[in-house]
């Protein structure tokens, strides 16, 4: 009866594993790794366990090329710092109880995952020609190695590895590669892959750059220091041209050559490059603007010449650009949205078909458009222009200019519209203008000039004139007796003595107030729907003929009384 009793339990000691039983021992399944733990003394029987007290404090452990599939029973090595595994069969590798890991060296295996989220204090991790489709090292932010070439990797993200000195990537598939976070590094190999462009400007203490056997388009190599790579090899690839500092082009055009086996045959130094049939873009929020209208499809600094050199139009506003470089590729364009971005530079001078250009809310200093002789319309307003030349812009029909932001935008302070006879419209309000000719400009309909510093202002030649603003300045005083057409007219906050708006019948709006008025006819201005002449030195005013008023402002400031006649 004993015995019965006894046996289940002895079967259960049986079957159950050491690990399990004993806590002092750790279960390691695969006989060639405990091999190998024996051979190194940790061990003496081949039985699946190890005590554990003899592999938890071990710091280094090199089990290299024993044929080993399994690596279970790692887990109890809680002190190592250094694991060499390479060149065995392992397909899968558990290292998230080696959190002290430093070292790891995993590479000749047939990993097709390995996880090192836990492994923060990883600084070398090798783990080249393994079966990896992807790699998470966004946690292991002290990496100065990483070597993962000879895997099937189709992409890489070390931007969170800025200590990283040395980088092995090739031999995958990778389609791009973004290394302007790891400003440390010193070595970067990424052949045979699938890249179309690498910018290597950020890496500046570069001195080995393997990037051959790729589908490289283009390569910015402008990081200064062309003269201290001691291996560069960009073989193999479709490059035309490498872009370099302007100082680097002489001695990269003199030591690296398609005779030492550093570039093809036909491949040059230049400080702008773009593969034939491509146009440079190198603003990348230019370029996702470009993407996003469907004009590409990849970010890379480069757009395919064919697909924009026919576009007529092109809006690309509010998209926080601040370079329009590429731009000279729409060689068919008529029209451009650039506004609402952060250019301080615009060059159309290859974009000779324009018509209609907005480029306001920016920040250029200047603009030349003096190849864009077609340009019938211009808005340039809220920029930090000091001058505008439009002498060659004849077929001009509409130009603001102004500075509506009131900030220290637009400062012009002369115009020139002689030449510009088509103008309609013209807005040049809020700048530091002292004088204003439009006199040549007959067909104008709508003149702002307010906020500037005229003293005078002549618009008899404006017979079309039907808005003026022309408030805010320093005239004492303006003959409006030629402009008949006018509806609106603003003239306040000058220092107007005397006013004839007799002939403007068909106005709707005037504003005097703050002026030095001491009369004002309005008898004629049957139309007058607002009028504004408060803060003059009015002694009296008849508003009897304006049937039509609906809103009349007089403040009086004086000391004798004064009559206003609303008689209707």
């Amino acid at each position: 009866m004993c015995t019965k009793r006894l046996l289940p339990i002895f079967l259960i000691s049986v079957m159950a594993p050491a690990s399990m039983l004993w806590g002092q021992n750790t279960y390691v399944p695969d006989d060639n790794f405990e091999q190998a733990l024996i051979d190194l003394g940790y061990d003496d029987t081949l039985d699946d366990y190890v005590l554990t007290a003899n592999i938890s404090g071990v710091t280094s452990l090199n089990v290299s090329q024993k044929e080993i599939s399994n690596l279970t029973g790692i887990e109890a090595f809680t002190a190592l710092t250094e694991l060499v595994c390479y060149n065995n069969y392992l397909t899968s590798l558990d290292l998230s109880a080696n959190t002290a890991l430093n070292i790891l060296e995993g590479n000749y295996n047939q990993l097709t995952s390995l996880g090192v989220s836990a492994n923060s204090a990883l600084t070398t991790l090798n783990c080249n020609h393994n079966q990896l489709t992807s790699l998470d090292v966004s946690a292991n932010s002290a990496l100065t190695t990483l070597d993962v070439e000879g895997n099937q990797l189709t992409s890489l993200n070390v931007s969170s590895n800025t200590a990283l000195t040395n980088l092995q990537c090739g031999e995958n598939e990778l389609t791009s590669l973004d290394v302007s976070a790891n400003t440390a590094l010193t070595s970067l190999s990424c052949y045979g892959n699938q890249l179309t462009s690498l910018d290597v400007s950020s890496n500046t203490a570069l001195t080995i750059l393997n990037c051959d056997s790729n589908q490289l388009i283009h390569l910015n190599m402008k990081n200064g220091v062309t003269d201290q790579l001691t291996t560069f090899d960009a073989t193999g690839n479709s490059l035309t041209c490498i872009e370099v500092n302007a100082e680097d082009v002489d001695y990269a055009t003199a030591n690296w050559t398609s005779a030492n086996g550093n570039i093809d045959a036909g491949v040059g130094f230049s400080v702008v490059c773009a593969p034939e049939g491509y146009t440079y873009v190198p603003d990348d929020n230019f370029e996702q603007a470009l993407i996003d209208l469907g004009y590409d499809d990849t970010l890379d600094d480069f757009v395919l010449t064919e697909n924009i050199s026919g576009l007529t139009n092109l809006n690309v506003a509010g998209k926080e650009i601040g370079d329009l470089t590429g731009i000279e590729g729409f060689t068919a364009l008529t029209e451009l949205y650039c506004h609402i971005n952060q250019l301080s530079s615009l060059d159309v001078s290859s974009n000779t078909a324009l018509t209609y250009l907005q480029c306001n809310n920016n920040q250029l200093t200047s603009l030349d458009m003096s190849s864009n002789i077609s340009l019938a319309f211009l808005d340039c307003r809220n920029n930090q222009l000091s001058s505008l030349d439009v002498s060659n812009n004849t077929a001009l029909e509409y130009l603001n200019c102004n500075n509506t932001s009131l900030n220290d935008n637009n400062q012009i302070t002369s115009l020139d519209l002689s030449n510009n006879t088509a103008l309609t419209f013209l807005d040049c309000a809020l700048n530091q203008l002292t004088s204003l000719d439009v006199s040549n400009n007959a067909a104008l309909g709508i003149l702002h000039c307010e906020s500037n510093q005229l003293t005078s202002l002549d618009v008899s030649s404006n017979i079309d004139l039907a808005d003026l603003h022309c408030y805010d300045n320093q005239l004492t005083s303006l003959d409006v007796s030629a402009n008949t057409a006018l509806t609106r007219l603003e003239c306040n906050d000058n220092e107007l003595t005397s006013l004839d708006v007799s002939l403007n019948t068909a106005l709707t709006l005037l504003n005097v107030e703050g002026n030095q008025l001491t009369t004002l006819d309005v008898s004629n201005n049957t139309n007058l729907d607002e009028l504004y002449c408060q803060n003059n030195q009015l002694t009296s005013l008849d508003v009897s003929s304006n049937t039509a008023l609906t809103l009349l402002r007089v403040a009086v400031y004086c000391y004798q009384p004064r009559t206003i006649d609303f008689l209707k």
